[in-house]
């Protein structure tokens, strides 16, 4: 389809690219340390924002999971969240932390709802036999829930962050074009083509092209794991 699309607009370098250009521009680019350092850079800050979502998911997904009225009351802002365009938040970010840190942001609190819910829903799905149980034998609140609930709360866990992972890598690219950060990063690497040559969209192809097969990758990677634990859980 790539290829055949590629042949009706009849333009493969100033509009649209078939992929054999693409690729083979690729195989290129993969062989400079500089698009080494773009995908490390990119997979840092991506990583950095996915694990505070994570801490700031699990600390508030614990809490809300065991008091409904906590989760009531954060139930407004996880709403907001999840339905506010994601470009507004790349601007509003810019304005408050500045170009370089504004991806950062973005990443977290893309991904903080979705692994919130995830953690929210584990801990809250306990059996209550078993959180009476935990009741008769006078377990604390750290007891109860580190050593009991949120191992049966993994596969909830697991899903959440498995989707949210895939996402936050798609999500820091777009952020690094749209705040056209100057730093190493897949985004850079593809508003600096850009901006070099506006004639040849080859160079943009190529990036966009790479980062495609990172996120294949990790969705891969991502669906083997949500099977699996599906698989166990029946």
């Amino acid at each position: 389809m790539w290829q055949v699309l590629s042949l009706w607009i009849d333009e493969e370098v100033f509009i649209f690219p078939g992929p054999f250009k693409t690729i083979s521009y690729a195989i290129e680019l993969l062989q400079r340390p500089f698009t080494w350092r773009c995908i490390a850079a990119t997979m840092s800050k991506m990583l950095s924002g996915f694990l505070i979502a994570c801490l700031l998911a699990f600390v508030l997904g614990i809490i809300a999971g065991n008091y409904p009225f906590f989760d009531q009351l954060l139930s407004p802002t996880i709403t907001v969240l999840r339905a506010v365009p994601t470009a507004s938040l790349v601007y509003l970010f810019i304005v408050l932390a500045g170009f370089k840190k504004a991806p950062l942001f973005l990443v977290v609190l893309i991904c903080f709802p979705i692994i919130y819910e995830g953690v929210k829903a584990g801990i809250a799905n306990v059996s209550k036999g078993i959180i009476n149980a935990l009741k008769v034998d006078g377990a604390d609140f750290l007891k109860a829930n580190f050593k009991i609930r949120l191992p049966l709360a993994i596969p909830y866990i697991i899903v959440a962050m498995a989707t949210s992972f895939s996402l936050s890598f798609k999500i820091e690219i777009m952020a690094e074009v749209i705040t056209g950060s100057t730093n190493p990063g897949l985004g850079s690497a593809i508003l600096g083509a850009r901006a070099s040559d506006p004639t040849n969209m080859v160079p943009v192809f190529a990036y966009s092209f790479i980062a495609v097969v990172i996120m294949l990758g990790i969705d891969f990677l991502s669906n083997m794991l949500k099977n699996k634990i599906n698989a166990n859980s029946l």
